[in-house]
């Protein structure tokens, strides 16, 4: 079996894999990153959710069990949302948005970013002058 890499003319390539740097999916369209931090929010709830059920029921069992639980929900949960929110968009699209949400609503990472939204213009107008000179 060779592997040679196919030269053009121009001296190109012409094959180069486009997935190469893309996060690879980990579990159930989901990426590691967002694995994770769908994990993330899913524990904290489960602690929040665990820490009056562990004192009402008087069993310490309480805290892991509803973090395990509200983190499997989380991960079906966001897994299902993210798939279909990220259907027929480029790879970046979430970060972006992510990004574009932090600039436009917590005004953090303004200085990155255009957040000007309206008509552009360039503020030139053809004037016709009676002695045919076009601008004054």
């Amino acid at each position: 079996m060779r592997d040679e890499i196919q030269h053009l003319e121009d001296g190109t390539l012409g094959f180069l894999p486009e997935r190469l740097n893309r996060d690879p999916t980990v579990l159930r369209g989901l990426t590691s990153d967002e694995m994770w931090v769908a994990l993330a929010v899913g524990a904290s709830c489960g602690l929040l959710l665990g820490i009056p059920l562990a004192l009402v029921t008087s069993a310490l069992a309480m805290l892991p069990t509803s973090m395990i639980a509200s983190m499997a929900l989380t991960l079906f949960a966001s897994s299902s949302l993210l798939r279909r929110a990220k259907r027929a968009r480029p790879e970046t699209w979430l970060y972006r948005r992510l990004q574009w949400s932090l600039a436009r609503y917590g005004a953090i990472g303004r200085s990155g970013l255009i957040l000007h939204s309206g008509a552009w213009t360039v503020r030139r107008t053809r004037r016709h002058q009676p002695h045919g000179r076009l601008y004054p």
